[in-house]
């Protein structure tokens, strides 16, 4: 009896329907990224969702060109991810940064996250998810950064945009990272 009630519990919440976003409970550590930027260089790219194209940011009508250090790892976003404003997000996917060598432009790729960078952006969240590749052959980073990592892509990131315009909150570990990710999932 107990097992057929567990069977239409199961049924009821998986078949219901719904108007709202499902959100997922877990990925079991099935994470992928999309690339915008690789690795090394320094143009800002973004997805355009209504023309699903990487275009370069303008602003004042010139292509924004990071006028700092090269981006230190491939960012992008971690895909089936929507930060929504209603609760506290941006209205983008979630960012993500991965230490790896440089990756293609659009490319999907299945990630590990390692921490989470939290940070402010004119006094709003800009969390960054830091990640390897799947199968990172990386044993420094398997389940953690080591403090010189951190060193290195916090001063990139709270200098990239000019001195004091974004602001250092701290690090989360692996479980926060990955918390993070399931706080935004949703099904598609």
């Amino acid at each position: 009896m107990k097992r057929i009630v567990s069977i239409y519990v199961f049924c009821w919440i998986f078949f219901s329907c719904t108007t709202e976003k499902k959100k997922t409970t877990n990925f079991s550590d099935n994470y992928f990224a999309i690339i915008e930027i690789p690795a090394g260089t320094n143009k800002k790219y973004e997805y355009n969702y209504s023309t699903k194209a990487f275009e370069i940011e303008i602003i004042n009508g010139l292509e924004r060109t990071i006028n700092y250090l090269p981006y230190p790892g491939n960012y992008g976003f971690i895909s089936n991810t929507y930060m929504d404003p209603e609760i506290g997000g941006d209205g983008d996917a979630l960012d993500v940064l991965i230490i790896s060598e440089s990756v293609q432009q659009g490319k999907k790729i299945q990630i590990s996250p390692v921490a989470i960078l939290k940070l402010l952006d004119s006094g709003q969240q800009d969390h960054k998810i830091i990640a390897t590749l799947k199968n990172n052959k990386m044993n420094f980073s398997k389940d953690s950064l080591p403090n010189s990592v951190k060193t290195i892509i916090k001063t990139w990131f709270c200098n990239y945009k000019g001195p004091n315009k974004m602001e250092f909150i701290g690090w989360g570990d692996k479980e926060d990272a990955i918390n993070e990710i399931e706080k935004w999932a949703v099904n598609k």
